[in-house]
């Protein structure tokens, strides 16, 4: 639960013992804890009551429409714990065309009006694994990436916010691992017109190829020369300590010193210029 939340609960809960008692006897007793008052729950209490079951998705062609918004707004309320949960009913999906139909449906719905829902309805879609996934995901991978937008320091917002989509796409598509996405993977390793998409297809098509000699050979003819060092990219797996990711990022750096930081330059200190008020007459 957000701190907005919490203190909206918190604000709630005085206003509520205010109303109990608008006239107490004195400042101090009115501080004293009641018998009676129960004690402020703490955020994890809020959230274990938040969290709910998983919708099920074993549902008729009929009702895909209404059980996939029930899906990803449970998903985007659910924890690291239902992860699990979420993983068997997805597969249990994936021979289900109507609802992974309604899945990307959702996702291309909400692109321009819901980034975020729209991210995590292809997350669900790659998931799945399912060939209507397949299809859906190399659709969106081939939109026109745009030239020109709205700017924000730096960045056009359009070209960030379909670069964000394509790249989960990407993913989606890597995960897949038939031959028809892999020759996605690969084409979006090489010629996507955004380097974050190009960056993320590498890196999808080694995690899904357990970084294989192989793979890294068959990046090697697609991807551009300037974007090898990529390959070679520190990857953080789940489990590592800081000590393992940092001597991960030893050997990197030893392997490629160019993608080191320079190091800190000292200037000299500026003396403050003198100033121009004269000191009060005595």
């Amino acid at each position: 639960m957000g701190l907005r939340k919490i203190l909206a609960l918190v604000v709630l809960a005085g206003s509520c013992l205010a109303q109990e008692n608008p006239n107490p006897p004195n400042r101090k007793a009115s501080l004293a804890p009641r018998a009676t008052q129960s004690a402020i729950q703490r955020p994890s209490e809020f959230d274990q009551k938040r969290l709910q079951p998983a919708p099920s998705l074993a549902v008729a062609p009929e009702q895909a429409k209404e059980a996939v918004p029930r899906f990803i707004a449970w998903a985007g309320a659910s924890n690291v714990k239902q992860r699990e949960d979420a993983r068997r009913i997805i597969a249990e999906a994936r021979d289900n065309q109507a609802v992974a139909s309604a899945f990307c449906d959702e996702a291309l719905r909400s692109q321009r009006t819901d980034n975020s829902r729209s991210l995590l309805a292809l997350s669900i879609l790659g998931e799945m694994r399912s060939p209507v996934g397949q299809e859906c995901l190399t659709k969106l991978l081939h939109q026109p990436f745009p030239e020109k937008g709205t700017s924000a320091q730096g960045e056009i917002v359009e070209q960030t916010a379909l670069g964000m989509l394509q790249g989960k796409a990407v993913d989606g598509l890597a995960y897949l691992h038939t031959r028809a996405a892999d020759e996605e993977v690969l084409w979006a390793a090489g010629k996507h017109p955004s380097r974050v998409v190009r960056a993320e297809a590498i890196e999808a098509y080694l995690w899904n190829h357990q970084d294989s000699e192989e793979a890294r050979e068959t990046l090697s003819r697609y991807i551009r020369p300037d974007e090898k060092i990529f390959l070679d990219r520190v990857r953080r797996d789940p489990g590592d300590s800081a000590e393992v990711f940092n001597r991960k990022l030893a050997v990197f750096l030893k392997a490629h010193p160019e993608a080191a930081a320079a190091a800190p330059q000292k200037y000299p200190r500026r003396k403050a210029p003198p100033s121009s008020q004269q000191p009060p007459a005595r």
